[in-house]
């Protein structure tokens, strides 16, 4: 075979053992190879190595490619348009939408790193109305969702959506859900105000079934970082939240915040979790969301192998990969090309993805409502208006990252987050790499050693 090459979209992981993972970005296959095949493939040496029949294997995986560079990103491209095709079809198909409420920009946390900091002015608007929630589902959420949902996934975030004073709204929220079962209920919280909002939480309809809680690292870096607005440190008080909400029957997510250089305070909280019996509680997921960037090619190869193993042996202990990427579990029995509807990030500028605040502004983002300069929408007179930025969103996906549709992993990755490629570098399109690239392989190879534990 004349002209063969490694595809430009091969990527591997070492699984141990002197094995390693292929896995191709565009093909979608996985496939278990010697280590020092994958390094020799890697490195673009001859092909002297591989026996006739599995130079034809790898050809028929999409790990091998006779094209051209140029004719293989022009292929790539192709299927890239083909899933934006597929995707509008099953989307038009399932229907489900995801509403965020904004209760409140307040909070009575003072974390060193929020982004919120600077919406000093929207922070003291009112919190959202019970009488504002009546009106949005009975006028503004068929606007919004013209074609009614088959399914509704609800999440209540602020500032802190836990503090008593929204009460009455979530209270109606909450009424709304319990007439429809298809409604789902969600709720990001720092937890400090548990005590006074548990009555609210459980696992029947009409209540708060899921509740994201975050973790800073250890008590020390924890109480470093989220602290009250009056200073005193929250470690204790998150914790003793998370008993209380395993006692509630909630489903928790407990967000596990990793900081640059600080990887031995993130050893220390999943030893004490585990020694507290919280790490691989039946109603609990755990998953690792990176502060800093955190990726191989940016780190020391120590500080990314310390985060490797920190990352599986917290995926042995859990039975599932600390990270966002569970749709990745269903590549390892993949034995010919399929289609991965994953060419955005998420789902900003979507037509069933929207952040309403208290009065009444639309945003597509987390990180930017508040700011209503980046808002893609409103109610002007009780009436839906789009702005042009919603527009701007909807073609944010590999299509136009130039970057982004020459990366191997683009396909699992979508190209990052928008907002932070914005305050980075000027411009929704363009990419937002961050952890992403290790955090795939990381989790693919968490997926495959439990798959190899179960057989």
């Amino acid at each position: 075979m004349k002209n063969l090459r490694a595809s430009s979209y091969l990527n591997q992981v070492d699984v141990g053992n002197g094995t390693t993972l292929l896995y191709n970005g565009s093909t979608l296959c996985i496939d278990l190879v010697p280590t020092e095949y994958a390094r020799m493939l890697s490195e673009g040496h001859d092909l002297f190595f591989l026996l006739p029949e599995e130079k034809q294997h790898l050809l028929n995986r999409g790990h091998l490619t006779t094209l051209t560079p140029k004719r293989e990103l022009e292929e790539f491209r192709k299927l890239v348009s083909l899933i934006l095709e597929k995707r509008a079809r099953v989307d038009s198909k399932q229907r489900i939408a995801n509403l965020c409420f904004i209760l409140t920009y307040t909070c009575n946390l003072s974390c060193s790193y929020c982004y919120q900091h600077s919406l000093a002015d929207t922070a003291t608007a009112s919190p959202m109305s019970g009488e504002f929630v009546e009106r949005f589902f009975s006028d503004y959420f068929p606007q919004l969702f013209p074609r009614k949902p088959k399914k509704l996934l609800l999440t209540l975030f602020g500032g802190e959506p836990l503090l008593p004073s929204n009460r009455e709204a979530i209270a109606r929220i909450l009424a709304y859900a319990k007439r429809r079962s298809s409604v789902r209920i969600s709720v990001a919280t720092n937890a400090t105000t548990l005590p006074d909002m548990a009555d609210l939480i459980g696992p029947l309809q009409g209540k708060i079934q899921n509740v994201q809680v975050t973790l800073d690292g250890d008590r020390p870096l924890h109480d470093e970082n989220r602290i009250s607005v009056s200073g005193q440190p929250t470690f204790d008080t998150t914790i003793a939240a998370v008993r209380q909400l395993i006692e509630l029957q909630a489903r928790v997510s407990l967000r596990m915040h990793i900081h640059h250089g600080r990887l031995e305070s993130a050893r220390n909280l999943v030893d004490y979790l585990e020694k507290e019996k919280i790490l691989s509680h039946p109603q609990v997921d755990v998953y690792f969301s990176p502060i800093n960037t955190f990726d191989s090619e940016q780190n020391s190869p120590a500080e990314a192998a310390l985060f490797g193993g920190l990352f599986q042996e917290v995926a042995a202990k859990t039975n599932r990969p600390p990270s966002n990427l569970d749709f990745m579990s269903r590549f390892l029995d993949m034995q010919e090309k399929k289609i991965l509807p994953k060419v955005r990030f998420c789902g900003t500028g979507g037509d069933n993805f929207y952040i309403v605040d208290p009065v009444g502004d639309i945003y597509g983002c987390y990180e930017e409502a508040g700011h209503r300069d980046r808002r893609v929408g409103s109610f002007p007179n009780g009436k839906l208006q789009f702005r042009a930025l919603q527009k701007s969103y909807s073609k944010r996906h590999l299509l136009h990252l130039p970057e982004c549709i020459r990366c191997s992993a683009a396909l699992f990755c979508g190209g990052g987050c928008p907002s932070e490629a914005r305050l980075q570098k000027g411009t929704i399109f363009t990419s937002h790499c961050h952890q992403n690239k290790e955090f795939v392989a990381q989790t693919l190879k968490a997926f495959f050693l439990r798959k190899e534990v179960r057989t």
